[in-house]
């Protein structure tokens, strides 16, 4: 911590007086997030930038305030509570975001979280001076304090659960049935929250001795992490690109994730300043591998969205991941320079950066968190390009990702396209838009896209014939044939057909009947039961089975009880 930070006098009135506040917002905050009888949450963006405010500003207020100019902090307070909440209602009611918006959320409560150690730092010094130490002070001080603000919370609401308990033991459920009720347990995280705070800010040696635990124990991690990643780095001329496409599909997530800890574990061992920063020559050495490496796996990263975009085209979650790419790759470049320039003494570099990087990443944070850049007007443009130059055919476009994840655009667009261009292009946007909501989007993706494949590749018994598309479609509907070989067993014309499959890739095979309906449409026909006589083959036996076209109908006798002329238990031999 700083020294001047240091040397704010304790305030014991400061913890009453923040759970006093943190109860009083905490329950402001519940009653405008939810509303109406089953208190769901409000779609309504003004109650939401309201509720946005109370929640920042007490936020800001209890990590910020100090006796020693304490009416900045209530200003920046209320500053950082406004910009939030006019965001908020900029951006309108969250069912009309786009898919990915929800880091528009992020961003804004980025900014915030980067704002507080900078102004921290300039209120302390009584100018617009940034003295790095102060601000990596600052910032690992507020990461230290709201771990263990939510920590006393938590332990705080668990007992006032077992209080509730004992004393409905003896008959007594008035806390009890109060803890049902949301805006009391509102006024107890918000109270837990405020005290907490307060009383470990008149604690600066606590939150000190915490801080440098944290950080000795995360930069005792340094070299691990250091290793690994250049080892994997090392390994990828040798292995290629390729593996890392074949195994996942969140390779980009896990890059930035492992690009994240070496930030973190870097500046735990470079300290605040040269004096706290880590003297073994082991881990000095791995804090400059850390920052060495970040630069090729954050290239990694990016070649991997580029290739996403390339082969499927922009959506608005593939325009963030490709903007959280770029700012990774600007740190990841600064961190390179600095060990490149600095050598054993780049942490003297590296710090002055971090404050530059975080001035610029605020800019860029408040930008994002705004409406002014629409992901989902651009991912729109470019599909719908992507659909008319015929690199992807009708079958295979995404409307349904038009009705729900590219926000307003999106569905402006499926609009026009149902009523005019090609008649297979007005049919599928018409069925899109017909579906009302995110869950029947995801099931019609994965029932057309099934049936697609099905279609192409499934096996007909006794002979191999076009299949009904209805009956295709229930087929997929119904999971039969999910993974694997799947058997159709149906005769032209037949109003019955028999579909054999792997629900999943550990299940044992199912067999299903189907019915036409004589409207158009095929049924699973349900209750039918299963026989099952003697041991069932394995599931890779059966796998191996449906993959050599082994599945015949053959014609069977069983026995059966009957009971005043009805069947009672099952079939038996």
């Amino acid at each position: 911590m700083s020294d001047k930070a240091g040397a704010h006098e304790a305030w014991p009135a400061r913890a009453a007086g923040l759970a006093l506040l943190g109860a009083l917002l905490a329950i402001t905050f519940e009653r405008l997030l939810l509303e109406g009888p089953g208190e769901t949450a409000t779609n309504d963006p003004l109650r939401l930038s309201l509720a946005s405010f109370v929640a920042i500003f007490g936020f800001v207020l209890g990590f910020t305030l100090e006796r020693f100019r304490p009416l900045w902090s209530a200003l920046f307070a209320l500053g950082c509570a406004s910009v939030v909440a006019l965001i908020f209602y900029w951006n309108g009611t969250p069912e009309g975001w786009s898919a990915g918006d929800e880091w528009r959320v992020f961003s804004a409560l980025l900014v915030v979280a980067i704002a507080a150690p900078l102004f921290q730092t300039m209120r302390d010094a009584g100018a617009r001076r940034l003295d790095p130490s102060a601000v990596h002070a600052h910032a690992w001080t507020n990461i230290v304090l709201w771990a263990a603000a939510w920590a006393f919370t938590l332990i705080t609401f668990l007992l006032a659960h077992l209080l509730a308990e004992l004393f409905n033991l003896i008959g007594i459920d008035l806390l009890r049935r109060a803890m049902r009720e949301g805006w009391f347990v509102a006024g107890i995280i918000g109270a837990a929250l405020g005290g907490a705070i307060g009383l470990l800010r008149d604690r600066d040696k606590v939150l000190g001795n915490l801080q440098r635990v944290v950080t000795t124990v995360l930069s005792v991690l340094a070299p691990v992490l250091a290793v690994g990643l250049v080892l994997f780095v090392a390994a990828l001329p040798f292995t290629g690109l390729t593996p890392l496409w074949d195994k996942t599909s969140a390779t980009t997530p896990i890059l930035l994730l492992a690009i994240a800890g070496a930030l973190v574990l870097a500046n735990a061992v470079i300290g605040n300043s040269a004096e706290e920063e880590a003297k073994g020559r082991l881990l000095r050495l791995s804090a400059m591998a850390l920052g060495a490496v970040m630069l090729p796996l954050a290239i990694v990263a990016a070649i991997s969205t580029w290739l996403r975009i390339e082969q499927h085209g922009l959506t608005p979650e593939r325009l963030w991941a490709a903007v959280f790419v770029t700012v990774v790759l600007a740190i990841a470049g600064t961190y390179l320079w600095t060990v490149a320039r600095g050598r054993l003494g780049w942490s003297e570099r590296a710090r002055p950066a971090n404050v530059k990087l975080a001035l610029a990443i605020s800019a860029v944070a408040l930008v994002l968190a705004t409406p002014l850049v629409n992901f989902g007007a651009i991912a729109t443009r470019d599909q719908l390009a992507r659909l008319e130059a015929g690199r992807i055919t009708p079958d295979r476009f995404d409307w349904a990702a038009l009705r729900f994840d590219f926000g307003p655009s999106g569905r402006e667009a499926l609009t026009r396209l149902s009523r005019s261009g090609p008649d297979v292009w007005q049919a599928q946007a018409r069925q899109a838009l017909a579906i009302e909501d995110r869950w029947a989007a995801r099931e019609t993706m994965r029932v057309g896209q099934q049936a697609r494949d099905l279609a192409g590749t499934v096996r007909v018994i006794p002979s191999q014939m076009p299949l009904p598309t209805a009956l295709v479609d229930a087929v997929a509907r119904e999971r039969v044939c999910s993974v694997g070989p799947c058997t159709i067993a149906w005769d032209r014309g037949a109003p019955t057909a028999v579909a054999v499959g792997l629900p999943c890739e550990s299940c044992q095979a199912v067999a299903s009947r189907f019915e036409f309906d004589g409207r158009g449409a095929w049924q699973r026909v349900q209750g039918t039961g299963d026989i099952v006589t003697g041991k069932p083959a394995s599931a890779q036996q059966q796998r191996q089975a449906l993959d050599r076209g082994q599945v015949e109908i053959r014609t069977v006798q069983r026995q059966q009880v009957y009971l005043g002329g009805e069947p009672v238990g099952t079939a038996f031999e």
